[in-house]
């Protein structure tokens, strides 16, 4: 069997503050393979952001306390020097941020940025990026790209904005591309245009991608794999499908019982995850989840034992995940 892309293995990332250690991440397992879509989703504070960052190396190490392993390609990016991250990162990792308005440099054209991206990674000239930036931004769909290129972010629309993010994390072939959440700075007629283009762009390069979210219902049609977080952990991953089909875990069910469906009733409620994500300063013992969990039984240890993720191909970490569809049948009953 091919090794994986990208394997991280036992991630933990924790930051210093004023109040204590806060445990972003607490021993994260996920892997992607070449060509192949793998969506990250969870709530907001789930650890999916810190989870990406670590990948590149961009956590302030006077603030962070990070341990595990991060194989790129058998290479072990925790013990990688900061020249080599600087190779990697654009080059053979590429990000696209939550916002292109604050990632984008707004004195400088669009452009510009994309040359400077191209000759960070690649020994030509600048008439020669300048050539690729207009390539790039054809391909996602930027109109007039030979005019376009000249122009200042604030002169872009906000789905264009992203558009030209994209075409700049795609300038120099990455191998794998994360995308950060990137439709939450745009209005939802464009969302799902700006997410298919990324995964279109992408599988014409051959490229990877690692799709963050907290919103299932987007990735439904476009990732080949899900990993769902919960309180810094892994705690249900497999094929889209498979996660669709037959949630194993709470937290994933609770998830998309919250979203609107097509085929329901329409006069039929939807059904939020009642509480709020814990604080990561002071995690609750056993399953984090246990406390907003309706099948959380303490005769299953799930308010004192950390359940693992399961041997299984479709894995979760869940003491009662054999019982779920009985106990969900007897709860809608």
């Amino acid at each position: 069997m091919t090794a994986p892309m990208l394997s991280i293995e036992d991630l933990r990332v924790s930051f210093r503050t004023d109040d204590g250690l806060l445990q972003a991440v607490r021993g994260v397992n996920l892997s992607v393979d070449a060509g192949e879509v793998v969506s990250v989703v969870g709530e907001s504070g789930s650890g999916k952001s810190v989870t990406a960052l670590a990948v590149l190396g961009l956590h302030p190490a006077q603030r962070s306390e990070i341990t595990g392993r991060i194989n790129w390609q058998g290479e072990d990016l925790l013990a990688a020097s900061p020249d080599r991250l600087r190779q990697i990162r654009g080059g053979e990792i590429a990000m696209v941020f939550q916002d292109p308005l604050t990632a984008l440099n707004p004195v400088h054209t669009v452009g510009r940025q994309i040359i400077e991206a191209v000759r960070a990674h690649r020994d030509v000239s600048r008439a020669a990026a300048k050539a690729r930036a207009v390539e790039m931004l054809g391909l996602v769909g930027i109109p007039q790209p030979q005019r376009r290129v000249d122009m200042y972010p604030h002169e872009f629309s906000g789905g264009m904005r992203q558009r030209a993010m994209i075409a700049m994390a795609l300038s120099c072939d990455p191998k794998l591309v994360i995308a950060d959440e990137p439709t939450t700075a745009l209005d939802v007629t464009v969302q799902a245009q700006v997410l298919e283009l990324l995964v279109a762009s992408t599988h014409e390069l051959g490229s990877a991608v690692m799709l963050i979210t907290h919103d299932l219902g987007v990735v439904a049609g476009l990732a080949d794999r899900v990993a769902v977080m919960y309180a810094g952990r892994v705690v249900e991953t497999s094929s889209t499908d498979e996660v669709f089909a037959e949630p194993a875990h709470p937290y994933t069910i609770g998830l998309l019982d919250s979203l609107p469906r097509v085929d329901t009733d329409v006069e039929e409620e939807l059904r939020p995850i009642g509480g709020q994500p814990p604080s990561m300063l002071s995690p609750p013992p056993g399953c984090a989840f246990h406390p907003r969990c309706p099948f959380a039984s303490a005769e299953r240890g799930c308010m004192t034992e950390l359940p693992e993720l399961d041997a299984r191909p479709h894995a979760a970490a869940c003491w009662r995940r054999d019982e779920l569809a009985s106990l969900r049948e007897a709860v809608t009953a």
